[in-house]
Parts: structure tokens; C-alpha cells; sequence
């Protein structure tokens, strides 16, 4: 499907940044970056649905996200204490092994029909195999989380609503994703440069890539409060083999993340430069 205007606001967008064929439009209103074309909502579920665990897992399943889980778990323990947690897009199941550890109550939402069998099988854990919006349970949680998911739903507001109606009043919302602003300014200067084909490896553009202006407007439009956004510290490794040596890629990241997080401070939050951000708000009571 061909989309001009914004899907979420109705505004016009005007053509922003090219990725290999992909073309993205940047809406002029609310600052969603989207995908002019878009599979539709059936085969985009049946992608990864299929396709998903053989392309993806290597990260999970290499436990390559270890330090990542815990750093997300601290941050929303110090939050909410603990209580029930619901994942969304959860794959083989390994953070939510991790929150079991610290004493939260889990639950998984999975499409991809082999990471949910590791996570049943091999982790012992109860995920649905399915979308958030397949999911019919209407128990409350106290935590939802979006690590990397997001951004490739083909309508995003809508997993936000789902959320919404399964979270308890004060319940929080935890989103990870690739950082919009960073990653098209890159591209948009690599492209200026003549260096695309050498950076477009690096950069992450999914159906849609998100700034911190959108989000806020997207949460804030969903009537959650108390958003906070932060740039997010990135997984170890190198699980698409981008860099020479996975040490390597692993003391790059960190490095980028420690210039993020002084340029986070200096600015007071103003400038996020980290490769992926990560965002909490609550449900009011």
C-alpha cells in the first residue's frame, strides 16, 4: 500500500531519505519517519511469523542481550518494584528467564512459531504465539515492554492502545527502538558524501524509525504520562558480522554509548546521539 500522508496523523509528509529501494517520507506535523509502501498487516505478520528466528535469533539465542535485560530489568524494578510483566515480541524468551530470576511474574507475546517453541520448551515459559492484538487475555500487568519491536509493527499506535487496556492504572510501558533522528541524519549526510554504501550497513530502518518528538506525541496523545526517554545502552557483539571482530564491535558500541550518555547529561536530556533510545511512562491512576 502506497501512503503520501502520515499514517498516524493524516498530515502531509514530504520524502526524507532513501535506504537501499525503500523510500521513507518525514510527516511535517507529529515527525513519524514511515515507509511510503507497506505490505499489508497479514503478510507483514506472516513474515515474521515464518521468517523471523532464522534470520534474527543469533542475538538471543548468543546471549548477546544479557546485559541489556538487566539493565532494563533495574531500570523498571526501580520503577514498579515487581509484579506481572508482559513482553511483547519476546522471541526465545531469554529476557523474560532473566525478570523470572528477580522475582517478576511473566508472560510472553510471540508471532514466530520457532522462538516461541525454544521459549516453551526450552525456557519454560507462557507465551502466546500470536500478535498483541490476537491476544484476548484481558488480565492486568503491572510492566509491558517493547524491546525492538515497535518499529516493525505497521501500526504502531496501535500496540501502544492494546497495551494501554492490559496495563493497570500506574502500570508502566517500556519502549526500546533504534533512534530515528541519529540514524536518518547519518544516512542523510552519508548520501551528501557519497558514503551511503559503505554506512547503510550500520543504520537501522525498519517500517517506520521514530524520533523523540513522535514518541512523546504518540504517548502523550495514548494519555500516558511521565514519559522519559533516554539514549539506551546497546547489546554485545556482532551478531550481522558488521565489524572484524565481535570484541571489536562490542568496545565500539560501548564507546558511542559513553559519548551518548555526556552528551545526554551536558544537553539535559535535549540531544539523545545514542544509537537506540529507550523510553518509560505510566498509565495514569
Amino acid at each position: 500500500m502506497e501512503m503520501k500522508n502520515c499514517p498516524y496523523c493524516g498530515k502531509s509528509g514530504n520524502l526524507y531519505l532513501t535506504v537501499y529501494s525503500r523510500r521513507y517520507n518525514r510527516c511535517i506535523a507529529c515527525d513519524l519517519i514511515y515507509r511510503r509502501t507497506l505490505e499489508s498487516y497479514g503478510d507483514a505478520v506472516a513474515t515474521y511469523r515464518e521468517g523471523y528466528f532464522d534470520r534474527y535469533s543469533g542475538e538471543q539465542l548468543a546471549g548477546q542481550r544479557v546485559r541489556l535485560h538487566d539493565h532494563i530489568l533495574e531500570l523498571i524494578t526501580g520503577n514498579q518494584g515487581t509484579g506481572r510483566l508482559l513482553d511483547v515480541g519476546t522471541g526465545c524468551g531469554f529476557f523474560l528467564v532473566a525478570a523470572q530470576r528477580r522475582q517478576w511474574e511473566v508472560k510472553g507475546v510471540e508471532p514466530s512459531i520457532q522462538s516461541v517453541e525454544v521459549a516453551r520448551r526450552k525456557n519454560g515459559l507462557d507465551v502466546f504465539a500470536g500478535t498483541l492484538q490476537e491476544y484476548a487475555e484481558n488480565s492486568q500487568f503491572d510492566v509491558i515492554t517493547f524491546i525492538n519491536v515497535l518499529e516493525h509493527s505497521i501500526w504502531p499506535w496501535q500496540e501502544i492502545d492494546r497495551a494501554k487496556e492490559l496495563l493497570r492504572p500506574g502500570g508502566l510501558i517500556y519502549l526500546r527502538f533504534p533512534n530515528g533522528f541519529l540514524h536518518s541524519r547519518i544516512n542523510l549526510l552519508a548520501h551528501r558524501y557519497r558514503l551511503a554504501n559503505w554506512t547503510r550497513r550500520f543504520l537501522i530502518f525498519h517500517k517506520h524509525s521514530f524520533t523523540t518528538r513522535y514518541i512523546r506525541r504518540l504517548l502523550s496523545d495514548r494519555g500516558f504520562i511521565q514519559a522519559t526517554i533516554l539514549n539506551s545502552p546497546p547489546s554485545e557483539g556482532d551478531p550481522y558480522e558488521l565489524f572484524p571482530d565481535p570484541s571489536f564491535a562490542t568496545y565500539v558500541k560501548r564507546l558511542i554509548y559513553v559519548i551518548a550518555k555526556c552528551t545526554e547529561t551536558i544537553s539535559c536530556r535535549r540531544l539523545l546521539l545514542g544509537t537506540s533510545l529507550e523510553v518509560t511512562a505510566l498509565k495514569p491512576n
